[in-house]
This record gives structure tokens, C-alpha cells and sequence, in this order.
């Protein structure tokens, strides 16, 4: 076990118990959590915040031990519904930013850059009819489906901002361009960023903001300049002359090479297809935008296929290289494995509600459980083997493990235990590992089929 630097559990625990105390600076009833009862707000934060994919009368049987119970009664799922019904989802994500607060990015990549990645994953909930996720299918195979937008520290392996959407109205590139503004970071950083995430606006906004600097991988069609690149690895410079004047583009366009920012506010037209149209741009009528584009071969040349990818950044041609480019944006599949570990291995793909805010509440909650695993996992002795591959802590028995030891206590003791605990399960790590991405489509699980 490495040294005990600080008591994960504990610090959560104060910062559930700071926010239950001033609850209702996060709820609009005064009356909510004045009466004295077994499920207090502070009871109740932490008893959600904890669960996992299991139906609510295990959870809360694995909540409360006989001891927290008036005469060992079984607290209802009722009650626990209606203590619940009094909180908002404000009370989770105040949570989960005081956490990221109080733990915040410790590893640099090189000594120098902290390393995040910006992606979104779809989340499906029960049917409900009243629901603001409802997505409207042609078929008339209507469903319910909320998108979680995240921001990822690559690095500590934690959840550093988050923004939830309708999935009907997501808009991933705002969605990086608020968290990115947002985030209270005073050294240089790195944001990596899967295609998709290309846009002008989003690019200057990288361009301006003080010790940003990104990997954007992007399609090769989307922008003239980059679908002009030859067929061979490149690291050129590239500058696009960018306008909002439609008129100025359409007398212009074939003497000059400019681009025409889509944005419905300076448009006639009042919509475009997702794959032209920025939902946002925040500059003035003309603007040179700037990157450096690299273009990498990325198949394996055993298939005989060429296949290239383009990323676009503004680091230092000296420090990144092309070679290393590459590596660095090989990073960015962490925030992939993060997203099976948050679904599969905390189980938060299986809400207990079908009303919006509870799934909401569930979210936040999870992904804060998420960071508190995550960082006693970083904190825990990892054993190697004189064999063939490194190990690492088994982040779904590390879940498990938590999930049962957190209501007891978090004291050091209990603590220093769930340490030792969790260093006995490790899995190899097996670099270069390939496996064909088996897609299938998933619908919510209902509550009478859960695996208790």
C-alpha cells in the first residue's frame, strides 16, 4: 500500500455533510429536512450517491445497516422516494464540482501539461411520455434518452466537468466550449477531441484562451485547406480566412479563398444540416483562424488499405512532432474505457426513476462516485508479478468494494481496509491489444429484471 496521503471517503463525507447542512440554498421547499427522521438530507445524498445498478430495496438495505434503523425497521421505498422528491439535481452537481475542487489535477504530461478529453455518451432512461429526453423516432418508436456530455483528466483518470443535454438537443461543441471556459486551470493544458468537435469557433476560441492547447482529430471534407493535403504525412500550417457575410462570401468565394460560417444569426436561412451549420460563432465579421494540421497514416500496413487521419492543434511543431502526435492522441481512447466503466462496472446505466431530474440527480451522483473510486484506486499498492504484462487495481471489483465498505464508516481504519482490500484484485495490462468493436443496440433495463 502506498503512503496514505489523504482519506478519500472522509473528505466526501464532509463535503455531503456541508452541503445536507445547507440544503436549502439547493432546494426551493423551506420546509424540506426540518424534521428530525432517519432519512435526513444527509442520509439520503449519500445513500444515492453510493448506489449502484441493483433494485432500490437492495440499496437501500446495503445503505442502512440495523443499527441506523429505529428498532431495526426496513426503511420503505416509498419513504426514501419522497425524502428523495424534496432534493434537486442542483445538490449533486454542487457535489461533484466541491470534490473536483478539493481534489484537483495533480499528474502533468512531460512535468508541464495537465490532459483532458472532451466526449459525449448516450444514457437511455424508462419510457416516460412527460419526459424533456424524449427523442421522436419516424417509426413511431419514440424513446427517452438523455446525452452526457464530459470532460476527462486523462491522466488521474477522474471526470472534471460535466454537462447533461436532451439527447434530441445536444450540442457537443457549445457543450466543450462551456466547460473549457469555465475551467479554473492556471497551467498550460492539453484538450484532446474526436472528429466531430471541428469547428471554427471552437478552434479560435482554443486559439484565445490563455494556455490552451488542443488535438482535434478532423474529417478530411469538412474544410477545403485540409482536403487539399497530399496523400502522404504532412505538417504543414495552415490559415483560413473565415466570414459571416453571406453576400461578401458569394461575390468573393471563387477569387479568394474564404469559408462561410453558417450561423443562423447572420444567415436568411433559419436551419442547416448539423453537418454545415455552427450553432455558435463569437467573433466578427472576418476572422483568420490559424492550426497547424498533421496527417498521419494510421492502418496497419498489413491490410494493404491507406488509411489517414488529420489533427488539427496548436502545440509547438519542436516539442510534438509528428510521431509524437500521434502517441498524444492515442491518449484520448481513455475517456472511451471511462465511459464502460461508468456504465458497466458503477452501473449507471440503470436509473431508478423515470422522472428527468431524478436521472439527473442519479448522473452527478455517479460520476462523483466515479472520481472517489478512481482516486482510492490511484492511492492503493498495485502488486506486480515477475510475469509478462504490468497490473493495475480492478476498477469493477474497486467499485464493489466501496459500495460495501463506504456505509459502514470512513474512518482511517476502515479506510487503510478498503486499501489493502483492493490492492488484492489486479488485472495484466496489455498494450497494442486489439478487438472488433461490437455495436448493439440497449434499452433501459426495467426495475422487476435487475440483477439484485
Amino acid at each position: 500500500m502506498k503512503a496514505l496521503h489523504q482519506n478519500i471517503l472522509e473528505r466526501f463525507d464532509q463535503i455531503i455533510n456541508d452541503t445536507a447542512a445547507h440544503i436549502h440554498d439547493f432546494i426551493d421547499d423551506p420546509h424540506a429536512f426540518t424534521r428530525k427522521r432517519s432519512l435526513d438530507a444527509f442520509t439520503v445524498l449519500k445513500m444515492t450517491i453510493n448506489m449502484q445498478g441493483n433494485c432500490l430495496s437492495k440499496e437501500i438495505d446495503d445503505a442502512l445497516d440495523d443499527n441506523s434503523q429505529n428498532g431495526g425497521d426496513i426503511v420503505s421505498v416509498s419513504a426514501y422516494v419522497q425524502q428523495k422528491a424534496k432534493l434537486s439535481p442542483k445538490c449533486f452537481e454542487h457535489i461533484f464540482h466541491v470534490f473536483n475542487d478539493k481534489f484537483p489535477a495533480k499528474t502533468k504530461l512531460n512535468d508541464k501539461y495537465f490532459v483532458f478529453a472532451f466526449d459525449g455518451t448516450d444514457f437511455d432512461q424508462l419510457w416516460n411520455p412527460k419526459s424533456h429526453n424524449k427523442v421522436s423516432a419516424k417509426n413511431d418508436q419514440s424513446y427517452c434518452q438523455i446525452h452526457n456530455n464530459a470532460m476527462y483528466n486523462l491522466l488521474d483518470n477522474t471526470y472534471q466537468d460535466c454537462i447533461l443535454q436532451p439527447k434530441a438537443q445536444m450540442d457537443e461543441r457549445g457543450a466543450a466550449l462551456q466547460m473549457l471556459k469555465r475551467l479554473n486551470c492556471s497551467h498550460p493544458y492539453i484538450v484532446l477531441m474526436d472528429r466531430g468537435y471541428e469547428s471554427f469557433n471552437l478552434i479560435e476560441n482554443c486559439n484565445r484562451l490563455s494556455n490552451c492547447y488542443y488535438v482535434i482529430r478532423a474529417k478530411t471534407g469538412r474544410i477545403k485547406e485540409i482536403s487539399a493535403l497530399p496523400d502522404k504525412t504532412c505538417d504543414t500550417d495552415i490559415t483560413c480566412r473565415v466570414t459571416i457575410s453571406n453576400h461578401y462570401y458569394t461575390m468573393n468565394h471563387k477569387k479568394e479563398k474564404i469559408h462561410l460560417v453558417r450561423h443562423v444569426k447572420h444567415h436568411y436561412k433559419t436551419s442547416f444540416s448539423k453537418n454545415t451549420r455552427d450553432q455558435r460563432w463569437d467573433f466578427g465579421n472576418f476572422c483568420d483562424i490559424k492550426f497547424r494540421a498533421c496527417k498521419i497514416k494510421v492502418n496497419d500496413p498489413d491490410t494493404g488499405k491507406e488509411e489517414w487521419e488529420v489533427l488539427l492543434t496548436n502545440l509547438d511543431r519542436q516539442e510534438f512532432p509528428l510521431e509524437q502526435m500521434k502517441e498524444l492522441y492515442h491518449l484520448r481512447w481513455g475517456i472511451e474505457s471511462s465511459f464502460r466503466k461508468l456504465k458497466y462496472d458503477l452501473g449507471s446505466i440503470q436509473f431508478h426513476s423515470k422522472q428527468d431530474r431524478f436521472v439527473e440527480m442519479e448522473s452527478y451522483a455517479h460520476m462523483a462516485m466515479f472520481n472517489v473510486v478512481s482516486l482510492i484506486n490511484n492511492q492503493a499498492y498495485v502488486p506486480q508479478h515477475d510475469c509478462k504484462y504490468q497490473y493495475m487495481i480492478n476498477f469493477k471489483m474497486s467499485c464493489s468494494i466501496v459500495h460495501e465498505r463506504y456505509p459502514v464508516s470512513s474512518s482511517n481504519e476502515n479506510f487503510i481496509g478498503i486499501l489493502i482490500r483492493i490492492s488484492k484484485y489486479v488485472v495484466p495490462i496489455r498494450p497494442g491489444r486489439k478487438d472488433k468493436r461490437n455495436l448493439k443496440a440497449k434499452s433501459a433495463i426495467y426495475y422487476m429484471y435487475r440483477v439484485a
